[in-house]
């Protein structure tokens, strides 16, 4: 039932994937179009300091579904104690993001971010509104965890996909709009963004009542255990955080918000070919979680290698086509593409297709909760790429060459994690070379030759056709016969028969 329960959450999360990728697709289309690469840039760089302070948005997540799972694990545990705990630590966490980034983030914004003659006063206002969305978010995180814990997908992608749609709505209204457009924006997303979590506390209320129900608990040490892991994940995710932004202020500082632009778009199309490798990762997450909670260690070791292996072959599938066709799908995707975003989309591409092989040992690392030395050594290696970047800016490289500088530091952060796996959690390393990192090569190799058909044919539609179709079938094809175990082989099988059966009926 778990495997099955595991392919039922995919599916869910392949409906939210390719939903909200075309949605995200055509509403950058329609941010750009509507306010114009100088705009775009200022949004995003400027709303980039508000996510560099307040990065435990994307954390507590984490925390509250894996505290709630090791419950949902154990025969006597306690969801309604894990759940306040979470629910306490959020409020007072969007205290501190605000009070930080109206002291500290206004402090940057006033004094030292590079903006356009007469556009302060849209930064601040943008800035607000992004504090008022981040506050939003961060109350919403618990529920939010509840519901991925208990593996409702069936609730949380439909969610998702009616809030990204509403962003694209008011995008393509805002196109329409006179004046300023940038602020106008600004309010639209905030609004857009607070419905995802105002809808997951709504559910969760009216389905869970008793694991949610309000109760403050004094145990300092469950509060302790609790901080403690998500500072951890904290530092990891500030280190992300910091890598994103940190990079955006610097080539803001050396080239101003056109750059920004570039950078922004490359970081969207990241996110969105992300979102491929974060289905298959999300729908496991929960499994691993309970698995290891309940001393499932053969399980929670094969899970782990599941995840990682098959992270890498869906983040391939659309990654695929866009490395061996970006100029072509830039130029249909774009009305204008400012200068350097193929170099950037290309090699941030590669750094997050390094980037997946991790993804299962993370999810058995923050089961585990041992995770201060991974997030120290990966933090230091993925940190590195700003420093690195600062001074190849300084002596006169182009923009593009941070990219490079992430390729880099995203395999080093691999061979450091593959290695702490082993040190820490006693993990089977041969067995994950054999199972991931093996196949993922040899799968890699048989793709090759999709690589020249650009240099045999020229730019256009019919290029784009068959550079899909010869790149894909070869992809399937060595996924099935080179990357799926037997078992692995005779679960399709037997999904597929089931769906055609129930399709004769």
């Amino acid at each position: 039932m778990s495997n099955k329960l595991i392919v039922k959450n995919s599916f869910f999360l392949y409906i939210r994937l390719v939903a909200t990728t075309i949605i995200g697709l055509l509403t950058s289309r329609y941010t750009l179009a509507a306010l114009g690469a100088e705009s775009f840039g200022l949004y995003s760089v400027v709303g980039g300091v508000v996510s560099m302070m307040a990065f435990v948005n994307t954390i507590m997540v984490s925390t509250t579904y894996r505290f709630i799972g090791v419950e949902l694990g154990k025969k006597d545990g306690n969801i309604n104690k894990a759940f306040n705990t979470s629910l306490t630590i959020h409020l007072a966490i969007s205290v501190i993001v605000v009070i930080l980034a109206f002291t500290i983030g206004l402090y940057y914004v006033y004094n030292y971010l590079r903006l356009p003659d007469g556009r302060l006063n849209d930064a601040v206002f943008v800035f607000s509104f992004a504090i008022l969305n981040t506050v939003c978010v961060i109350i919403g995180t618990p529920f939010q965890g509840l519901l991925i814990a208990k593996e409702k997908f069936s609730v949380t992608v439909p969610i998702e996909i009616f809030t990204k749609g509403l962003t694209l709505a008011l995008v393509i209204i805002l196109g329409f709009m006179p004046g300023n457009r940038l602020i106008a924006y600004s309010i639209f997303v905030t609004i857009a963004h607070m419905l995802n979590p105002l809808l997951y506390i709504s559910y969760s209320y009216r389905n869970y009542f008793k694991d949610i129900k309000p109760k403050f608990y004094r145990e300092r040490t469950r509060y302790f255990e609790m901080i403690k892991f998500s500072g951890w994940m904290a530092v990891g995710a500030g280190a992300i955080m910091m890598e994103n932004q940190g990079s955006a202020i610097i080539i803001n500082r050396f080239f101003g918000t056109i750059l920004n632009a570039s950078f922004g778009i490359a970081n969207q199309v990241r996110t969105l070919v992300s979102m491929f490798t974060r289905s298959i990762a999300q729908a496991v997450v929960p499994q691993i979680t309970k698995s290891y909670a309940s001393g499932d260690q053969l399980r929670s070791k094969k899970l782990v290698a599941f995840s990682s292996k098959y992270s890498f072959f869906f983040m391939l599938i659309p990654l695929l086509p866009i490395m061996l066709e970006i100029d072509f799908m830039l130029n249909l995707w774009l009305t204008e593409v400012p200068d350097y975003t193929t170099s950037f989309v290309r090699i941030m591409l590669i750094q997050s297709l390094i980037g997946t092989i991790s993804s299962g040992i993370f999810t058995i690392v923050q089961a585990s909760g041992k995770v201060a030395y991974f997030t120290i050594f990966t933090s230091i290696t993925m940190l590195i790429c700003l420093p690195l970047a600062y001074y190849f800016y300084s002596i006169g490289y182009p923009p593009h060459t941070i990219s490079y500088i992430y390729a880099v530091t995203a395999l080093l952060q691999l061979i450091v994690t593959i290695n702490l796996l082993k040190v820490v959690l006693q993990y089977d390393i041969a067995f994950f070379l054999k199972e991931v990192i093996l196949k993922d090569i040899l799968v890699l190799l048989v793709v090759a030759p999709a690589l020249l058909i650009p240099l045999l044919m020229l730019e256009g539609w019919i290029r784009l056709f068959v550079s899909t179709i010869v790149g894909e079938t070869l992809l399937i094809g060595a996924i099935y016969f080179i990357g799926m175990d037997s078992k692995e082989k005779n679960l399709l099988r037997g999904i597929v028969q089931t769906g055609y059966a129930k399709l004769r009926r």
